[in-house]
């Protein structure tokens, strides 16, 4: 009930109304939040419930709804609605300098400010803040007042999570959390320095970013807001969250650093007891501490709480002291004991006590002190010690003893040194190994499972997944037979199993494996590499499912414990830093995909070197997310490297390799380049069918990419033939929806320009609905618009009442992207438009969405040519004869300048144009 009150609290009109009835289900849990928040609202006028009602009594709720997507703000574009409460509605916006584009946090604070008193106040806090410089602090770029005495600021866009989330989905361990910790105190103590206290600290507003630096949100926002200063405009509103509000905030006494300290002790309560206490509580924290928190784990929940006993129980009740004086005197000197807690040193919150300062000293002193207590113990125990010592390294001697001489036989071949000729092969040497692993009785099963899961993941660098994955399976069904399911070895597996499913892109077997071993380590706390192994592909199957968020947080996860086991200059890092701008991809969030990528780009360059495996394989990343945002020049010139290089390792293709083709292939035919098309069309089809079988999906994948390029050339028979075999290739697997709707919307793109829309809007609701299960708008944007024209054309069934409105919001969200085939986009709208009659928006639609392919796509591209007969279109049906006349000859040149007369995308436009302009000249002056 708390959690739904303190979430409605901050809503206001009707998004209060809808997050009421989405998350309060029970009518009668209902009532009494709205009861609540009703009492709330009648109170004696100080609560941010109250805010609310001021706010929409002067005419200012509903901010989201008055300012959409493209409104500007000074300089900036609102691009959308990041977060909108009681107080203020928070933008990404962005604005262009000197040719850079920089994207911010716009926070419209919902209270007006219109007396020069609040203004003058108002510009005074904004002008300390601007000042307020440090690295854990989200920076204040600007802020002002509108015309219309609307307050606004505008902040650093953070790119990260809630600290507590962090810790949680990362499971941090204890003193990484208190490191953590330690920067939050540090960016606290350097605000209050400079005289600005924050007022309304919780884990919203301290975000840990991808690099594991912690960022503070809305520092001194509180104040900004609070508007006691000005008795005209007063609307008696503090700015503060219930939860981690200290008491003086209650009882309107004066907020000090002392306020402050006190949030940071219920943050730091609840990093440690993994929840937040709850209206009342105010024990220690090892009190509270259960073992949902850490891990279902009982012990690790008791080892956990023996360390919070003591010391850190001490900080949290010094720092969460109702008394202000009582507590710690600033964040720094909060810090300060909790390095000194991590230090071993006698901390402040503890009452001196010799014996307290005697045991810090045999913490500190732990090897002095341990030796001569194992002087002692070791006359008592060291026969039972030895025995047990003894034991344990027969068995291990053993062990190892068995897999050196397997291993040794294996390589008996060129044991003697035979001649190069006769030296075998890797392939050669894994295939001799299995034979022998299956005539080596000698061997313990947990042995013969470890083998048998190397064999299969060394199958699968080889290129061979279909052999990965039957090695695999013998791995997981021995262990099922002979060990028990927590042994490491069985979780191994498992994990090893997954994978190969993965590669040969069977995500639901491969999630399933995968998952089960996931629950099997985090019961027994297992980390390193073995979690390490299995978070790529379990991020590889959320992604799959359409899970993008899902598979971000795992790939972080990932990047995490790699920097934890092995260090941010090990090698290995990079494939962590990969994953993360892959997950990035996914989402469509290429303004953040593109740096990562050349990131990991330099990471592996400086560790690998130019024609390394990684190097490439970050270059045909980057080259990836490039053609994704539109920056098909540069998405060229990236992938015309990464493929020369792949072509010159040779052997068996890697399924990102296989990628990358296929990508490469697309682009080049979207871009009419045949010849470049050509070569990488063939590319791609012959490493997915030597690599995975021409029957696989996977190939499909390269016969559909084929058809793009066979379609832009104008050569429509091909194209479906390609496309028709790669449908038959996707089958009706569930998996393939994406894959299935990409197909189907482009035979009904083929249907159109033959004249066929009754076909193409029979294809199209399905194929959206495919396409919506990825995060890409392009392609789902394109289906929409050409259902839009096949509605217009011939009206069915089919053809929902939005689909004008659906089209209309998607393109504007799309307005910022830079993508040349939002052109593909605006012509089929602009084409509805002149169908409905209304040739002016049509022609104004078309003048600027050429002018924007422009950057990336040649005066005689095909679509950009069509575009151009239809904007003469337009013109004409304006009544604009002598232009459209110029602009009919000026396509037509270029047209028949490169022999394009036959191009299917030409006939429409060219009718029209006919009829139009012999319309326009009959058309009185």
């Amino acid at each position: 009930m708390r959690e739904l009150f303190e979430t409605a609290l901050q809503l206001s009109g009707a998004a209060r109304v809808d997050w009421l009835a989405a998350h309060c289900l029970d009518p009668h849990q209902r009532e009494e939040i709205e009861r609540m928040l009703s009492a709330d609202s009648a109170d004696d006028g100080w609560l941010p419930g109250d805010a609310v009602d001021a706010a929409r009594a002067i005419g200012e709720t509903g901010v989201a709804a008055a300012m959409p997507p493209g409104s500007r703000i000074n300089a900036f574009e609102l691009i959308e609605v990041l977060g909108e409460g009681g107080s203020s509605t928070v933008f990404r916006a962005a604005r262009q300098e000197a040719g850079v584009r920089q994207e911010v946090a716009l926070k419209l604070l919902a209270r007006g400010l219109y007396t020069p008193s609040a203004r003058d106040q108002f510009r005074r806090e904004r002008e300390a803040l601007a000042r307020l410089r440090h690295p854990g602090i989200a920076r204040l770029i600007e802020g002002g007042i509108t015309e219309q005495g609307l307050a606004y600021i505008v902040l650093e866009l953070v790119d990260g999570v809630p600290i507590t989330d962090y810790a949680r989905d990362c499971r941090l361990p204890l003193r990484p959390r208190l490191l953590l910790f330690l920067k939050v105190c540090r960016a606290v103590a350097a605000a209050h320095r400079a005289l600005i206290v924050h007022r309304d600290l919780k884990p919203s507003n301290v975000l840990v970013t991808t690099d594991g630096e912690v960022k503070l949100l809305d520092f001194g926002i509180a104040k900004l807001l609070d508007d006691r200063t000005d008795d005209a405009t007063r609307t008696q509103h503090r700015a503060l969250t219930p939860a981690y509000a200290a008491p003086e905030q209650f009882s309107r006494e004066p907020v000090t650093t002392a306020t402050d300290v006190y949030a940071l002790g219920v943050l730091l309560d609840e990093l440690l007891v993994g929840r937040r206490r709850s209206a009342g509580e105010t024990g220690p924290p090892s009190a509270r501490l259960g073992t949902i928190a850490h891990g279902s784990n009982t012990s690790t929940a008791r080892a956990w709480r023996r360390r919070l006993r003591g010391d850190l129980d001490n900080i949290v009740l010094k720092a969460t002291a109702i008394d202000a004086d009582r507590r710690y005197a600033s964040a720094g000197t909060l810090a300060d004991d909790i390095e000194r807690h991590l230090d071993q040193q006698p901390v402040l919150a503890h009452p001196p006590s010799r014996w307290y300062r005697a045991g810090k000293f045999i913490d500190r002193h732990r090897g002095g002190v341990a030796i001569t207590a194992m002087l002692v113990l070791a006359v008592l125990v060291s026969l039972s010690t030895a025995l047990w010592q003894a034991h344990v390294a027969r068995r291990q001697a053993t062990r190892a003893t068995m897999m050196r001489d397997f291993v040794e036989d294996l390589f008996a071949p060129i044991q003697y040194g035979v001649t190069a000729a006769k030296q075998p092969s890797l392939g050669e040497l894994l295939a001799r190994g299995v034979v022998k692993l299956d005539h080596s009785p000698q061997l313990d099963a947990a042995s013969h499972v470890d083998l048998l899961a190397m064999f299969s993941r060394l199958y699968e660098n080889l290129g061979a997944p279909a052999q990965s994955r039957r090695l695999a399976d013998r791995a997981v069904a021995l262990s099922a037979r002979t060990l028990a399911p927590t042994d490491i070895e069985a979780i191994r597996a498992l994990t090893a199993r997954g994978y190969a499913e993965v590669r040969m892109e069977d995500f639901a077997a491969g999630g399933a494996d995968l998952r089960l071993a996931r629950q099997r380590m985090r019961t027994q706390d297992i980390h390193g590499d073995d979690l390490i192994h299995l978070l790529g592909p379990l991020a590889a199957v959320e992604n799959s499912e359409g899970h993008g968020d899902a598979a971000l947080l795992l790939s972080r996860e990932a990047l995490a414990e790699r920097i934890a086991a092995w260090g941010p200059g090990d090698a290995r890092i990079g494939i962590g830093y990969n994953d993360v701008a892959s997950a990035l991809e996914g989402l469509a969030r290429y303004d953040e995909a593109i740096p990562m990528w050349r990131k990991t780009l330099q990471f592996e360059l400086a560790h690998f070197g130019p024609s390394s495996n990684e190097s490439t394989l970050a270059l045909a990343g980057l080259a990836s997310s490039e053609y994704r945002a539109g920056e098909w020049t540069q998405a060229h010139r990236h992938f015309t490297q990464a493929l020369a290089i792949y072509a010159s390792h040779g052997g068996q293709p890697q399924l990102t390799q296989v990628y990358a083709a296929q990508k490469a292939c697309v682009l080049e035919g979207l871009r009419a380049d045949r010849a470049a098309a050509q070569e990488r069309c063939r590319q791609a089809q012959a490493w997915s069918a030597g690599g995975f079988g021409e029957a696989s999906a996977l190939h499909g994948d390269s016969l559909e990419a084929t058809a793009f390029g066979l379609e832009e050339a104008g050569d429509l028979a091909g194209a479906r033939q390609l496309f028709a075999a790669a449908r038959q290739r996707y089958g009706d697997n569930p998996a393939n929806r994406m894959r299935i709707g990409r197909v189907d919307s482009e035979l009904a793109g083929i249907d159109l320009l033959e004249g066929h829309p009754e076909q193409a809007r029979a294809l199209l609701p399905a194929a959206i609905a495919g396409l919506r299960t990825r995060s890409w708008p392009m392609p789902p944007l394109i289906a929409e618009t050409r259902l839009l024209l096949a509605c217009t054309l011939a009206p069915g069934a089919e053809c929902p009442d939005d689909l004008q409105a659906s089209v209309d919001r998607d393109l504007a969200t799309a307005a910022s992207r830079h993508d040349p085939q939002l052109l593909w986009a605006h012509t089929l709208r602009a084409r509805v438009a002149m169908l409905r009659g209304k040739p002016e928006l049509a022609r104004t639609e078309l003048a600027t969405a050429i002018a924007n392919a422009a950057r990336e796509l040649p005066p005689a591209h095909p679509r950009q040519l069509a575009a151009q007969l239809w904007l003469a279109v337009a013109t004409a049906r304006t009544g604009d004869c002598a232009a459209a006349s110029v602009r009919a000859r000026a396509a037509s040149t270029v047209i028949e300048a490169n022999r394009l007369a036959a191009h299917p995308r030409f006939a429409g436009p060219q009718a029209m144009l006919r009829q139009s302009i012999a319309s326009c000249v009959a058309l009185p002056n």
